[in-house]
């Protein structure tokens, strides 16, 4: 298994949020939490209105998805860009609305390439 560090930052309409991971490769055990306080998405943007997950990621492959840690629904999922990355792809990471309730949480997925 290997290491790589994420960062994902959380668009609303208002503003962001950043988020940080240094994620174990092959798992879905990666909770991204705030630069600023290490909280959750839940905590750290409860009740704001998300549109926008902006994930990069230093090699192989990556996804991210928003959970109910409560109720285990996934309510969103997406793929990260390469850091470095050029053209339209990398500055869209839209995704359709969601308003972040306390329970949310955000978890990374990467993958290595031998």
């Amino acid at each position: 298994m290997s290491t790589q560090a994420i960062t994902a930052v959380c668009y609303s309409p208002t503003g962001g949020r950043s988020f940080s991971v240094t994620a174990t490769d092959d798992t879905f055990s990666n909770f991204a939490l705030t630069d600023t306080g290490a909280a959750t998405l839940g905590f750290g943007m409860t009740n704001q209105l998300i549109t926008h997950v902006q994930a990069t990621y230093v090699g192989g492959g990556m996804a991210w998805r928003i959970r109910d840690s409560v109720s285990q629904v996934t309510k969103r999922v997406g793929f990260g860009f390469k850091v470095g990355a050029t053209g339209p792809s990398p500055y869209s990471g839209s995704m359709a609305p969601l308003t972040v309730n306390q329970n949310d949480i955000l978890e990374i997925y990467s993958v290595a390439v031998p």
